[in-house]
């Protein structure tokens, strides 16, 4: 009878730090879950170097080593637009494309609401998350959409004149402040 105690209670001992073990690797995880989050959703001031005007009067600020494509282009979406790239090749991992298109509020019926659709077909879950960008003379509306490694970003920029910019953009997660940045740096001729 005795030995039988004692082995319960050397049971019980392993159980306990067995399931103390485990609640230190559930609280390191949680830890670095948010230290990852406050990483990637970090905020880096901008320094643009380059001015530029494009074709259908949007006006940016940016950084030329972040995105030294900068041209018109006529995409099967959104058409005549303004696009900004972190290089040429689409099949780079660290590949990031902002497409900005001018237009007014009759332009679209739900930008971001359509987009956000059309996203969860290609890619099913998105999670999308309201982002606040501030543009000084507009009201900006704007969503991110997770999808895998990526960063989906999309925005209407309605200003009082009534034009509104209209902004889809593909980054890494670590890089979404690139897009931020570039989207809080636009203005109308």
């Amino acid at each position: 009878m005795p030995k039988n105690i004692h082995t319960q209670d050397s049971s019980q001992q392993r159980a306990s730090r067995l399931l103390l073990a485990m609640g230190v690797i559930v609280l390191v995880g949680a830890l670095a879950y948010f230290v990852l989050t406050l990483v990637v959703n970090r905020r880096t001031p901008a320094a643009p170097d380059t001015h530029y005007t494009a074709d259908n009067g949007i006006v940016l600020d940016y950084e030329s080593a972040v995105w030294p494509v900068c041209e018109m282009t006529e995409d099967d979406t959104l058409g005549h637009a303004l696009k900004l790239a972190s290089g040429t090749d689409s099949d780079n991992a660290n590949y990031q494309i902002v497409l900005f298109q001018r237009g007014d509020a009759s332009t679209y019926e739900d930008y971001i609401g359509q987009s956000e659709s059309d996203l969860k077909s290609a890619y099913g879950v998105i999670s999308p998350r309201k982002v606040k960008i501030q543009i000084e003379g507009a009201t900006v509306t704007a969503v991110r959409c997770d999808i895998q490694a990526y960063y989906a970003v999309l925005a209407t920029v309605e200003y009082d004149s009534g034009d509104v910019v209209y902004v889809s953009g593909l980054t890494k997660l670590a890089s979404i402040g690139d897009i931020v940045n570039l989207v809080e740096s636009v203005s109308l001729t």
